[in-house]
């Protein structure tokens, strides 16, 4: 599994990990519009601060695909970090 969800009143949360560092993503739970606004933040370590991850727009069907597209592009920019390094 490549996150764990929790569901917070409204929101959905998932937590997981790529290459070392934390990834946390944010959706609705329910969308009487049908529209998934995704938020991404990664960190390093647990002293580090969260940084945010842009996520490009792009039409979603549901809360799952929502909680991918934001795990799919915080391991294309970790991976795009840790490159430059």
């Amino acid at each position: 599994m490549k996150y764990e969800i929790t569901r917070q009143g409204h929101r959905l949360e998932a937590i997981g990990a790529h290459s070392g560092y934390r990834i946390r993503i944010s959706t609705v739970a329910e969308s009487p519009v049908a529209v998934w606004p995704v938020s991404v933040h990664v960190r390093g370590s647990e002293s580090e601060d969260e940084v945010p991850v842009e996520v490009p727009e792009r039409h979603l069907s549901n809360a799952t695909d929502a909680l991918d597209h934001g795990y799919d592009c915080a391991v294309l920019w970790i991976d795009a970090l840790d490159h430059r390094r």
